[in-house]
């Protein structure tokens, strides 16, 4: 309620992180009175719209919640989003990814893609690359989505399983531990100079996505059970996604450095590496002295990196300073997390 009077916030996060926010102004509040209904109960009409787009009839029924002065009305149903058409012409190859799953994400069940060319540039390789099998790589990182139908200038996505709201903690433990993990074998193939499990950094990560993209599908669906949270963890779930996004280059790089590393960088590393497990613990157990070890490992790396700069070779200082973005955004993580308790 400010100045302008009643309106909602409305945040969506894109692929990437990305943000958008509107603020929606009504007209004006939809005002109604309680009717009574027999000798002792007060009875309140539910908006015709918000019925229909959930399916209900008399009889069906709803979970009612208090919070505070708001009394919240929920179905195991979710808004029918429905189906999308998309002209992705012109859309490179990273972007038409992003497109795809920045739709799957905000939960459309149908998304029909058109292109008036069979091909797009993959500017990464510096190449030109089939739209088709750009689609069918990030629809293989959509849990639940198959492609149904395929033509030449068509592609169409549909949603075929049935998502349910307590997926959403089991998802998403899941993918901090497959984050934890992604973070050990990329060090792990550093100091080995093992390039196979550098490789296969890629591909943890496109798992990780699939898991990522699948709990904000289910925020946009259903939100939280405690609504004033929902923001909290499309923020906290989308900088997991840019922190696997971060392993993912900076193990493309190694892969590509041939000396062995330095003995300085490695236990750089190590640290930083500790802070992606001393956040899993917080965001599972909150506890100040957590908070307090990641704001002194935090420090203690950015230390180290200014104390050795000079005894850093010049190429692993590069790869430093990217992994070091790990532990802006853990800081962010950790301001986020905060809020969860209250």
């Amino acid at each position: 309620m400010g100045g302008g009077g009643f309106y909602v916030k409305l945040t969506v996060f894109l692929a990437g992180g990305k943000a958008v926010t509107k603020l929606i102004f009504p007209n004006k509040m939809d005002k109604r009175k309680l009717i009574k209904h027999g000798p002792s109960s007060l009875t309140l009409a539910l908006p015709r719209k918000w019925l229909n787009e959930r399916n209900l009839n008399k009889g069906d029924s709803l979970f009612v919640n208090t919070e505070g002065n708001k009394l919240i009305l929920s179905t195991e149903e979710t808004v029918n989003i429905g189906k999308i058409s998309v002209n992705v012409t012109n859309l490179d190859r990273t972007s038409l990814l992003l497109y795809i799953q920045s739709l799957y994400r905000f939960g459309y069940d149908e998304i029909e893609v058109h292109f008036d060319k069979p091909s797009t540039k993959h500017y990464r390789k510096k190449k030109e690359t089939s739209i088709s099998s750009t689609i069918h790589k990030i629809v293989n990182r959509l849990i639940g989505a198959e492609i149904i139908q395929e033509s030449q200038n068509r592609i169409l996505i549909k949603y075929i399983t049935k998502e349910a709201e307590e997926d959403f903690k089991a998802v998403l433990r899941r993918a901090f531990l497959l984050t934890k993990e992604a973070a050990e074998s990329l060090l792990n193939g550093i100091e080995t100079k093992n390039n196979s499990i550098l490789e296969s950094i890629e591909e943890k990560h496109d798992n990780i996505n699939k898991f990522v993209s699948y709990c904000l599908r289910l925020l946009n669906k259903y939100g939280h059970p405690d609504v004033k949270k929902t923001s909290y963890f499309f923020h906290i779930i989308a900088s997991l996604d840019k922190l696997v996004d971060i392993l993912k280059y900076n193990a493309r790089d190694a892969f590509f450095y041939s000396k062995k590393f330095s003995k300085t960088t490695l236990e750089i590393w190590e640290m930083i590496n500790k802070s992606i497990q001393l956040y899993y613990e917080l965001f599972y157990k909150f506890d100040n002295n957590t908070i307090n070890q990641l704001s002194e490992n935090r420090d203690e790396v950015k230390f180290q990196i200014k104390n050795n700069i000079k005894k850093i070779p010049n190429e692993e200082l590069i790869l430093l300073t990217a992994q070091k973005q790990i532990l802006e955004l853990i800081l962010d993580l950790t301001d986020f997390r905060m809020g969860l308790e209250y």
